[in-house]
């Protein structure tokens, strides 16, 4: 029997080995033998073939299953990934960065901050800036100066790093992306890695493989870059002209006539004329509260202002409306003729608008000068310290002798001016007219004697000396003195000295008026105010002060650069999202036992076995095509048992990837009906 069994094998009616595994054989055709099984299920898998060539067959047919999971691995033919029947797709993993929570508040925290930065730039414009502590300066060294610069940087420095955190993430799961979509070339995900080539150019790989999420947040990721330079310009320091207005002031001085000792001994005249005198000589200056023609109310200066910083005090300005005299000095050059007398002296006849005043010289000194009252030829009736007054120059140097004199007639007008004062010189800077004075429109003045006077002015010259003693009198010729003598002087010092301002008449005028104006305007000071003590003022008071600002440019661009990048980051977002919405990582990838895990019993193993060199690797992968099964995260290539089961979708274009309703094929939620 065992021989008949050997023949019909050899005979090539059946052998085992000729059938398919996994099925059974049909009935013989060779002879009425019993029929086998109907249906035939061997578990038992034998690992190796009978004992010896030579062991003879059973006594019933029996027919082999075969496992697949045994067959022999090639190239394109390795072993089937097993399935679980209705297995449900798991919630994969995603980077920290790539997640809802991490990127829509960031987008709407940079959104926010643009908006704040821009707003605060228009809140700083209209109010000149914030104050700083004053104990602080614009040094460079200054604490402050890091405390304010150093918290935007630390912001901006945050805001790039989460950005290269997306960015890096974006770049690592590519390889992954364009696995799921399929068909993967090696260079385009088993031997892509962004993460090892310089932002700088990286991105213009990505465009050319078509990654272009990839170029796009790299971008974006250099574009954040622009947040901290412009973060370290945003606030700086600089010297503001702040105004604020205070009602504290005292008011020390209302025009009135001030008839006091120093008015009839005549101190306050000669201490004028000696001020005018050096003004002249020393270049003085006008004295505190005189300014051109102007002579103001006297006011508080410093102590009114304590309650601001004594440290911006020292450049501040303070406005004041207050009352003034405006003294006008009237003077102009006479018309002079010189005709000898005695044979030893000179008569000069000056004469100005038909009024002629005639003085006399004798040859004693080689200059003289003087200071006398003009007649009062349009018999006016005014006591002589009313009338005009000339101021006369007589030289022997010339050939023949000359003279020159200058007619002044002093008036004055008073006003409603706004005064502005240098708090720290306290030197009046500035005076605007307002209106003539009306006794009505500044409280507490008592002006109608000084409006009494209809414009005349004490010219300063000639007193009233009836009673007088010899110290008054000897004031009053040391007065008439003083000026003329000045004006000499300063004539001499002039190249050319005297003689060349003999030789221009105007030398002596335009001196002459320099002099008088401001012995006029002290004398107004003296004479035409009372002084006040108590009254209040409203003020207004202007000063430099070290504010923050913050930087129009430097604000435009940050808040610009920040909209940008939330918006294009939320788009990016976004559109990552739908292109990794099936892939579902089991574990987060990047780590050796990663690698190992996602290549582990698929042919890739045998494809780089045995291959070390990067060339080699490459040659291995060259001309093959990969892809990620959906549901066990393992790769797979092409021909490889399992690879047409997983996800085969179309590469969705950059904006396809937002419209797209979903990929071109589906995931397969079990075995395959062949499996």
């Amino acid at each position: 029997m065992s021989h008949s069994r050997h023949s019909t094998a050899a005979s090539g009616e059946f052998h085992p080995s000729s059938l398919t595994p996994g099925t059974a054989a049909r009935q013989s055709l060779s002879g009425p033998s019993s029929a086998p099984p109907a249906t035939v299920a061997f578990r038992v898998i034998e690992d190796t073939p009978p004992g010896s060539p030579n062991q003879g067959l059973l006594d019933e047919t029996q027919y082999a299953t075969y496992n697949p999971e045994k067959d022999d691995w090639s190239e394109n033919n390795g072993p089937e990934v097993p399935h679980v029947v209705g297995e449900r797709f798991i919630n994969g993993w995603t980077p920290i960065s790539l997640k809802k929570k991490f990127w829509i508040p960031l987008v709407i925290f940079q959104i926010v901050l643009a908006a704040v930065l821009e707003r605060m730039l228009a809140v700083a414009q209209h109010i000149n800036g914030w104050p700083i502590p004053t104990s602080y300066t614009d040094d460079i060294d200054s604490p402050f100066h890091y405390v304010y610069t150093l918290p935007p940087v630390i912001i901006a420095m945050v805001l790039v790093a989460l950005w290269a955190w997306s960015d890096i993430e974006i770049k690592k799961m590519q390889p992954y992306l364009d696995l799921l979509h399929g068909d993967s070339p090696p260079n385009k995900s088993l031997l892509l890695d962004y993460t090892r080539t310089n932002n700088f150019v990286v991105w213009i790989s990505a465009a050319l493989n078509q990654h272009y999420l990839v170029a796009l947040a790299t971008i974006i990721g250099l574009l954040a870059l622009v947040f901290q330079p412009v973060a370290s310009a945003i606030f700086s320091t600089k010297p503001t002209y702040i105004t604020t207005n205070l009602s504290n002031m005292s008011n020390l001085g209302a025009i009135s006539l001030n008839l006091g000792q120093e008015f009839t001994d005549l101190t306050s005249f000669l201490s004028a004329a000696g001020y005018a005198s050096s003004s002249v000589l020393y270049n003085l200056g006008d004295p505190n509260f005189l300014h051109g023609p102007y002579t103001i109310a006297p006011f508080e200066r410093l102590t009114g202002l304590s309650q601001l910083p004594r440290s911006l005090m020292d450049n501040g300005t303070v406005k004041a409306n207050t009352t003034a005299v405006k003294t006008s000095v009237n003077c102009a050059l006479t018309t002079t003729t010189s005709v000898p007398y005695n044979g030893n002296g000179w008569t000069n006849h000056a004469t100005y608008d038909n009024c002629t005043f005639t003085y006399s010289v004798n040859q004693t000194t080689a200059h003289l000068f003087g200071t006398n009252v003009m007649p009062d030829c349009n018999n006016t009736g005014r006591p002589d310290w009313f009338l005009p007054i000339v101021l006369w120059f007589f030289t022997y140097d010339s050939s023949p002798p000359q003279g020159s004199a200058t007619y002044c007639a002093p008036s004055i007008s008073l006003w409603n001016v706004e005064a502005t004062v240098d708090i720290g010189t306290g030197n009046l800077t500035n005076v605007v007219e307002l209106s003539p004075l009306n006794t009505s429109t500044f409280a507490g003045s008592s002006a109608s004697d000084v409006m009494a006077l209809n414009g005349m002015a004490y010219n300063g010259v000639a007193f009233n000396l009836t009673g007088a003693d010899e110290f008054v009198t000897a004031r009053a010729a040391a007065t008439k003195v003083q000026l003329p003598a000045s004006i000499l002087e300063y004539a001499s010092l002039q190249p050319g000295g005297v003689a060349a301002a003999f030789a221009d008449n105007s030398t002596f005028t335009n001196l002459s008026v320099q002099v008088y104006t401001t012995y006029m305007k002290l004398v107004a000071k003296s004479t035409y105010f009372q002084t006040l003590s108590g009254q209040s003022i409203p003020v207004q008071v202007s000063y430099f002060q070290s504010r923050l600002w913050l930087n129009a440019v430097a604000v435009h661009v940050g808040a610009s650069v920040l909209a940008v990048v939330a918006v294009l980051g939320a788009f990016i977002q976004l559109a990552h999202a739908h292109s990794r919405r099936y892939l579902r990582l089991h574990h987060q990838p990047g780590t050796i036992a990663s690698a190992v895990t996602i290549g582990a019993q698929t042919s890739l193993a045998k494809i780089l076995h045995g291959q070390q060199e990067e060339k080699e690797i490459v040659q291995a992968l060259q001309d093959k095509r990969f892809r990620i099964h959906p549901q066990t995260m393992k790769i797979l290539t092409m021909g490889e048992r399992g690879y047409e089961e997983a996800v085969t979708p179309n590469r969705p274009g950059f904006f396809q990837s937002l419209k797209s309703p979903g990929l071109s094929k589906r995931f397969s939620r079990g075995v395959p009906a062949s499996a």
